[in-house]
């Protein structure tokens, strides 16, 4: 009878429940305690500015009738693209599997092999999407004049908001479509992870889609087209140099991986941890010379990016130091075997 006791007691959680769900969820990491608590800030600032946005627009509207307001209408671009992309990374995984089983090192047999074969598939398919988002955000803004010169362009980050609420898109007509196939991307990547098994990066992947996905959303709809465009293509160099380190972290060519981690650290210090913050952020959410709706969410949640982007920056420099002492390298923070 003491036994069975004993043994209920050790099921009794010696936190409050809820304290052991988010215990669980996080997997016991407290930075990953810090972005569940992140994302759970997220929703009251974002149910707040949501009820304002409607009206807001109305006004806007109203303000000068002929201009072509974005329409609610428009996201059908942005269901097209997630449908369109779900076709895609099952084509690209079908016909890449064959390849990358093949081309996993040797050290990695049975199931986990198949799992790294099938992330160097998926990393083919996010890697060549962030090629096509690269070359189609530079073609739509390189003769505008808020692409600034530190981002390839001709233009001045400060002149992001000329003209605003009715910004003439004569100069770069595709920016909208450019931002809604955007949000199709980011719209895929958060249903999939969602549905994926989690993993050690599950709870920190969330916020970093759902910011991405609501800051979007959010902007198009208010018409911040031009901040909008600047955000996603300041982080588009580096995610195709972090695909291209996932297509051969798992394989036996450890000096291309290394090449690439070297390009990675330094475009990710250079536009995620210098250029984000000192223009992007800096004219979007403190000089910006007109009223800017809501910029106290699109401000958070700018910044809260800023702190993934420098945890991330602490993770890449750990996995350099570990690829230097052990001569291997290995993806710490999309870990599989966790």
């Amino acid at each position: 009878m003491e036994a069975k006791e004993n043994t209920l007691q050790s099921y009794i959680p010696k936190r409050f429940p809820i304290t052991d769900i988010i215990w669980v969820v996080t997997r016991k990491s407290r930075m990953q305690v810090m972005f569940f608590l992140m994302f759970i800030l997220l929703f009251p600032l974002l149910a707040a500015f949501l009820k304002e946005v409607n009206y807001i627009v109305e006004i806007r509207k109203l303000g000068n009738p002929l201009y072509s307001w974005p329409q609610y209408s428009d996201f059908w671009l942005t269901a097209k693209t997630v449908a369109a992309l779900f076709a895609l990374q099952s084509t690209v995984k079908f016909l890449a599997l064959p390849f990358t089983e093949s081309s996993i090192s040797e050290k990695y047999q049975g199931r986990e092999r198949h799992e790294r074969a099938k992330r160097q598939a998926d990393s083919i398919f996010k890697g060549c999407y962030f090629v096509f988002a690269f070359v189609f955000g530079y073609i739509v803004a390189k003769d505008s004049y808020f692409l600034p010169t530190s981002l390839g362009g001709k233009g001045e980050a400060r002149l992001m908001f000329k003209d605003f609420p009715y910004q003439t898109t004569e100069e770069f007509p595709l920016i909208r479509e450019y931002l809604l196939v955007q949000l199709g991307y980011h719209t895929h990547s958060f249903i999939v992870h969602v549905f994926s098994k989690p993993r050690n990066d599950f709870i920190e992947m969330l916020l970093h889609h759902s910011m991405t996905v609501f800051l979007i959303s959010l902007a198009y709809l208010m018409n911040y087209v031009t901040t909008s465009l600047l955000v996603l293509f300041s982080h588009d160099l580096s995610d195709i140099l972090v695909y291209g380190i996932r297509m051969f972290v798992d394989t036996n060519k450890t000096k291309v991986t290394f090449a690439i981690y070297i390009l990675l650290v330094m475009s990710w210090a250079y536009t995620r941890l210098f250029i984000f913050p000192t223009e992007i952020i800096y004219w979007a959410a403190y000089q910006a010379n007109v009223e800017i709706y809501g910029l106290w969410v699109m401000g958070a949640m700018l910044h809260f990016l800023l702190v993934l982007h420098i945890y991330w920056f602490c993770l890449l420099i750990k996995m350099g130091v570990k690829f230097i002492k052990k001569g291997r390298p290995q993806d710490t923070q999309h870990d599989l075997g966790s």
